[in-house]
C-alpha cells in the first residue's frame, strides 16, 4: 500500500481551487433551530449535507470539520454560540457521511481530497471572497485534517486561526506511536488503529465494528450508516491517513502479553486483540509517518480532554501542541457525556480563541 504514495502526491500533492459549487437549501431531519440546512454540490461531482448558522454578512467566518464516527451536528451548540456573536459558520457531513459524497474506493478518501473538499466548502460559503480568510475548527479526524490543512503549503495562507479538539499535532502524535520516543501508553490505547486499517474492517467478525460504532452513530440530515458497507467508507479515513498518505505513523501491533505489560487494566484492548489477531498486511512493527505535518504559523488552539481514552492528550507528547486548554471531558468535548458545564468550557475556549485571532488579524467587528 505504501507504494501508492508517489502517485497520490503527483495527483493531489498541492492545494487546488475548485470551481464555485452550488447550494440548495432543504428541510432535512436533524437541522437545529436557527440553522440553514441543505445540500452543497461541489465541482468534483460530490454533494454534501451541510448546515449554516449566523448572518451571511459576517466578517468572521468559521468552517468546522467533524470526526469519526460522528456528524456535523456535534457543532450545533458551538455554532449557535458563534451565531449569537454575529459570526457565520458552516459544517458539512464529509466524504463517507453524506449519501451524495460516498465514493466506493479507498483512494478517494485521501487527506488531499478531503482538504480540497473542505476548502471548496469555504469558497462556496463566500469565506474566501476577495482574498478573505476564515477560521478552521476540527474534532478527532477533523482535527488531524485541520492540522494538515493549516500548513502554509496547503491552505494555511487562507486561515485566520486553527482549533483542534482532541487531536494533537500529527508530528508529536506520530512520534508517540512509533520510534525511540514512543509513548507506551498511547501505543496501547491506539491498538484499535491497527484493526480499523484492515481490509474490509467494518465487516470483519460478523460486522463487529459496524455494530459497535456505525449502527450506534445515529443519523444526521437524512444520512445514517445502514450497513457495514456504508460504514467502511468512514473507516477509509484511517486507511488513507496511516497507510496511503502516511500523514500519521502506524503503531506496532502488540500481543496480549505486551499490552498487559504496559497496562494491566487494559482488558478491553486485550479482548480486541484476541478477536482481530496480530496478522496485518503491513510491517507489524509499525512505521514512521512519511508525509509529516510541519509547524503551523496561524494562531492555534488545542483543546484536550483529561478523560479521553483514545487520544491521551495530557501525555507530554500531546502538550507540545501549543496553545492548549485542558478540560475534564473525555473524547466528546462538545457534549462531555451530558455535563454541559464542562462542555461549555470547551465552547468558551474556542469562542475566545476565534475572537482573539480576529483581533490579531485586525478584523473589524460590526
Amino acid at each position: 500500500m505504501l507504494s501508492l504514495l508517489p502517485a497520490l502526491h503527483l495527483a493531489f500533492g498541492s492545494a487546488y481551487t475548485p470551481s464555485l459549487p452550488s447550494w440548495t437549501q432543504a428541510v432535512l431531519p436533524g437541522c437545529a433551530q436557527g440553522e440553514e440546512c441543505g445540500r452543497l454540490a461541489l465541482a468534483n461531482g460530490l454533494t454534501f449535507n451541510c448546515r449554516f448558522a449566523g448572518p451571511a454578512a459576517s466578517v468572521t467566518n468559521v468552517l468546522l470539520l467533524h470526526g469519526f464516527p460522528e456528524f456535523a451536528s456535534i457543532y450545533s451548540g458551538l455554532m449557535a454560540q458563534m451565531a449569537s456573536k454575529g459570526w457565520r459558520s458552516l459544517a458539512c457531513n464529509q466524504r463517507g457521511y453524506s449519501e451524495g459524497a460516498s465514493p466506493a474506493t479507498v483512494d478517494a478518501y485521501s487527506y488531499y481530497h478531503l482538504a480540497g473538499d473542505a476548502y471548496a466548502m469555504a469558497e462556496a460559503a463566500g469565506f474566501t471572497h476577495d482574498g478573505g480568510k476564515f477560521h478552521l475548527i476540527g474534532h478527532d479526524h477533523g482535527g488531524f485534517l485541520s492540522w494538515f490543512m493549516a500548513q502554509p503549503t496547503v491552505y494555511g495562507n487562507h486561515l485566520h486561526s486553527l482549533t483542534s479538539l482532541s487531536s494533537p499535532h500529527p508530528m508529536p502524535f506520530s512520534e508517540a506511536l512509533f520510534g525511540a520516543n514512543a509513548d507506551e501508553e498511547q501505543v496501547v490505547a491506539s491498538q484499535y488503529l491497527t484493526m480499523f486499517c484492515l481490509d474490509d474492517s467494518a465487516s470483519l467478525h460478523n460486522d463487529f465494528w459496524y455494530l459497535a460504532l456505525g449502527a450506534t452513530a445515529g443519523s444526521d440530515l437524512g444520512f445514517a450508516f445502514g450497513d457495514a458497507t456504508t460504514f467502511q467508507l468512514a473507516l477509509f479515513w484511517y486507511t488513507t491517513v496511516f497507510l496511503l498518505d502516511g500523514i500519521v505513523a502506524m503503531p506496532p501491533v502488540l500481543s496480549a502479553e505486551q499490552i498487559l505489560a504496559v497496562d494491566p487494566a487494559a482488558e478491553s484492548v486485550v479482548a480486541l486483540r484476541g478477536l482481530f489477531g496480530t496478522s496485518v498486511p503491513w510491517p507489524s512493527q509499525g512505521f514512521a509517518a512519511t508525509d509529516t505535518v510541519g509547524n503551523i504559523s496561524v494562531p492555534t488552539l488545542f483543546v484536550c480532554g483529561t478523560a479521553d481514552t483514545a487520544l491521551l492528550c495530557t501525555r507530554p507528547y500531546a502538550l507540545e501542541s501549543a496553545d492548549y486548554v485542558v478540560v475534564g471531558c473525555g473524547h466528546d468535548l462538545l457534549s462531555c457525556g451530558g455535563n454541559m458545564t464542562l462542555a461549555d468550557e470547551t465552547i468558551a475556549a474556542v469562542v475566545q480563541h476565534v475572537g482573539d485571532a480576529d483581533e490579531v488579524a485586525g478584523v473589524a467587528q460590526a
